[in-house]
């Protein structure tokens, strides 16, 4: 009993201590076990399991952190699909002039949490490998795990900052002062880390929710960065391997799509304030009767909704205003409730079927990227379409991609600047105040105060 608690105190003296760490922290490490036995938490199944779960209730305890709704804000005023309705450094955002001002909001919503899982998955992936009183099955599902939460991070991190820090270890002597890593090699270690984790990982969850990652989960990711990495057969691969999977199953009732435990859910984050659903809802969901939305959906966006298309009537609503109607996401229903019945959707498998109508069209396989196209239109209400040039069915797929991935996870950013159509759709749209070079963020300040070795992107 008595070493049971010694293990259970070191357990919340690593959590605690991984929640904590700054960057500037987070590059001075020399040596965790200097602050605490990181080795007996790894050697014992219980305090091992809580570390790697720890680590995404991390990602879940504030309101804005990246995780955690920031980047689906964020990240939709920046393109085109939000705006606040408020005057604030928001605006900044919606007109991509962020300024000195705002650098302390990225530093501490972005940078840092991302950083924090970062490291946390380091020493996990670390400590997995020297212990020897674990199974190995669990040894492979934690460092599974492990290596895709730095998988994840890193991948936000390069779609929002371009080139990053690319830190791999715990150790002082390779992470001090880094500077930044190019982008395609970034993706290189994204993708080896997703496809260790996909061997690493079983089929089935953990347990009997969908909030800790398994081998599919692993597979959603990786066919995102290959389709982005413009390695369209192997794009193809992934998400057909999820879609016959046979484990996920499109939603008929569009209001249950985002409902926790949702058969099209491949990862969903489990909230963990008590009382309260997802930050998401609470963010952009009215607080009452008498209060205007924080967030809203931009007139283009409403308006570019096809006839009929049902996405438009369950996952939008409005609320009147001084005479105005305001248009808002309405995908989460209930920001909060004394049961939790939603989580936070992070991968679903519609995502999958239009990652492959993309990469199959690319491919030249019209037809079979036609059906796809058509799977996610007939659940939407819409007419399916036939299989016509290249040009016609790649806007197509733009236009569902828009439609059925609208503020989730700055997928519509994203896009944009994969496809370079940035420059195209945003200029018109804020006129004088986009410039080319607003496609990445800047490094906050604090880190390049930090670390001499980082160097600002263009034009900040």
């Amino acid at each position: 009993m008595k070493n049971n608690n010694i293990s259970i105190i070191i357990l919340l003296v690593f959590i605690t201590t991984l929640g904590n760490v700054s960057c500037k922290k987070f590059i001075e490490v020399d040596n965790p076990d200097d602050q605490f036995n990181s080795n007996s938490v790894f050697s014992d199944s219980i305090t091992a399991v809580s570390a790697i779960t720890g680590i995404y209730s991390e990602m879940l305890t504030n309101r804005n952190l990246f995780s955690n709704s920031t980047v689906t804000l964020y990240a939709g005023m920046c393109a085109d699909e939000l705006y606040s309705y408020t005057p604030s450094l928001k605006d900044e955002f919606t007109k991509n002039q962020i300024t000195q001002a705002n650098h302390l909001n990225i530093d501490n919503s972005f940078w840092k949490p991302a950083y924090k899982a970062i490291y946390s998955a380091n020493l996990a992936v670390e400590k997995l490998s020297q212990t020897q009183s674990l199974s190995t099955s669990l040894k492979n599902q934690l460092t599974g795990e492990a290596k895709f939460i730095r998988a994840f991070c890193y991948f936000h991190l390069v779609n929002l900052f371009g080139d990053v820090p690319l830190v791999l270890s715990t150790k002082y002597s390779e992470s001090a002062y880094l500077a930044r890593t190019p982008v395609t090699t970034v993706y290189n270690q994204i993708i080896a880390d997703l496809i260790d984790a996909k061997r690493l990982l079983n089929t089935q969850y953990p347990t009997n929710e969908r909030v800790r990652p398994n081998k599919w989960t692993a597979s959603a990711l990786l066919s995102r960065c290959y389709l982005y990495s413009t390695r369209w057969a192997e794009s193809e691969i992934e998400a057909d391997s999820i879609i016959s999977s046979g484990q996920y199953s499109l939603v008929s009732n569009l209001n249950n799509v985002f409902l926790s435990g949702s058969n099209e859910a491949i990862w969903q984050l489990k909230p963990v304030r008590p009382g309260f659903n997802t930050y998401e809802g609470l963010e952009i969901i009215p607080a009452s009767s008498f209060s205007i939305p924080t967030y809203l959906m931009t007139r283009d966006l409403y308006n570019s909704f096809e006839n009929g298309d049902q996405r438009k009537n369950a996952w939008t609503n409005s609320r009147i205003y001084n005479g105005d109607t305001l248009r808002y996401p309405f995908k989460y229903k209930k920001p909060n409730g004394a049961v939790l019945t939603e989580y936070y959707m992070v991968f679903r498998l519609a995502e999958q079927y239009l990652i492959r109508a993309e990469a199959n069209m690319q491919q030249n396989k019209l037809a079979e990227a036609t059906d796809d196209v058509n799977i996610i239109r007939n659940r939407a209400g819409l007419p399916s379409i036939s299989p016509g040039t290249i040009s016609i069915l790649k806007l197509y797929i733009e236009q569902e991609r828009r439609f059925e991935l609208f503020s989730e996870w700055g997928n519509r950013w994203y896009d944009l600047k994969r496809t370079s159509r940035a420059d195209i759709l945003l200029s018109p749209l804020k006129g004088s105040s986009w410039q080319t070079t607003d496609v990445l963020w800047p490094i906050p300040q604090p880190e390049l105060n930090l670390n001499p070795s980082l160097i600002q992107n263009p034009g900040y």
